[in-house]
């Protein structure tokens, strides 16, 4: 198994263990599996988060999990939410795996046949397993306050995306990040991401930070994603890519030559459209040019979208890669802002593309 599948498989698990069951958990990796079998350098083409939600996505949707009435209901407001990653990004991708995976509504390769079970067998089932938990009273006790602590950090991760309250919100994700931080045995060497009782830890302080940052709170956000970098360097949750959004936005040089040093082997579009920004933003036309030269190798769709392009071409009727298109909308969601607001940039990105 590939490193990136590998990461993409621990999120999907991880949110599964948390929200769903073990059925949604081995449904998803199979649609995993599928597009890797369809093609799996086309893995390494986005963020492993948003690979894992588009494919959740198609699993919940097509499980009625959005539908009021599903026994294990959450909104796709919820689900973007909890899964790090915007609504519009899930969605652009998800339909990207459809397409991939030619899935077609009610595909029997996606539907869960427990999936649609009345609320009223849960209850019983719950009602049964109450009876037994009240039964057994020689639990141990260090697997009793363990279940207590997590189902406190589920209670304050979900109080925390639910509230609109900046200061709530914060103060939230930061209950969570003590109760989770308190789950993880520090008796010894510990292996941030990589040990799965440290991934609660892991994620309420990612949900932090993209909560400080959509709020403006810059410098507090900085200091979350740095802590989370030098936790994990690997960066399964992809943070450098928001963390160089903020840096380029305040033209921090020495912290974004130091980013783009540390992770010199990241070949991916979204970083090397960064790069791409930055020089721009710097005047070192040389490092820009041929930073674009290699994006547009890339994903040609991320600059054409920048430029405006794509509407063009989505009515000409021209052949449209669905999954480097969709990583062409979720880089325009998250970085679009930054090169409006970086004077000449769109218009020299144009007379440069045109040149190719």
């Amino acid at each position: 198994m590939s490193n990136t599948k590998s990461q993409i498989k621990d999120i999907i698990v991880n949110f599964c263990n948390e929200n769903l069951n073990k059925e949604f958990t081995e449904k998803s990796i199979e649609i995993l599996d599928k597009v890797e079998e369809a093609n799996a350098e086309i893995l390494e083409t986005s963020r492993t988060d948003i690979w894992a939600a588009s494919i959740l996505n198609i699993v919940l949707d097509m499980n009625g999990v959005f539908n009021k009435k599903h026994v294990m209901y959450m909104t796709k407001k919820d689900f973007s939410q909890k899964i790090g990653v915007s609504a519009g990004t899930i969605k652009n991708k998800a339909e990207a795996v459809k397409e991939i995976l030619n899935i077609q509504e009610n595909d029997a390769r996606v539907m869960i046949s427990s999936a649609n079970e009345s609320a009223e067998k849960v209850e019983d089932k719950k009602e049964t397993v109450a009876k037994e938990e009240v039964a057994t009273t020689t639990e141990a006790p260090v697997k009793k306050v363990k279940n207590e602590k997590q189902e406190m950090y589920k209670n304050f991760m979900k109080l925390a995306h639910e509230s609109n309250d900046i200061k709530e919100k914060v103060e939230n994700f930061e209950n969570a990040i003590k109760v989770a931080s308190e789950m993880i045995n520090k008796d010894g060497e510990v292996a941030y991401w990589k040990d799965e009782e440290t991934k609660p830890y892991m994620i309420a302080l990612q949900d932090l930070g993209n909560a400080l940052n959509k709020n403006g709170n810059y410098d507090e956000a900085i200091k979350v994603y740095e802590l989370l970098l030098s936790l994990n360097p690997l960066d399964n949750q992809g943070i450098r890519y928001k963390l160089i959004n903020i840096l380029i936005k305040h033209n921090s040089r020495k912290e974004i030559n130091d980013l783009f040093a540390k992770y010199s082997t990241d070949k991916s579009a979204i970083w090397l459209y960064s790069k791409v920004l930055y020089y721009y933003k710097n005047n070192n036309m040389f490092m820009a040019k041929d930073a674009l030269k290699q994006a547009l190798n890339s994903n040609k769709y991320i600059a054409l979208k920048l430029i405006k392009w794509t509407a063009f071409m989505e009515m000409s009727g021209v052949y449209i890669n669905p999954v480097l298109f969709s990583e062409a909308n979720y880089y325009c969601e998250e970085s679009i802002d930054l090169w409006k607001k970086t004077k000449g940039s769109i218009d020299w990105l144009l007379k440069n593309v045109l040149k190719k």
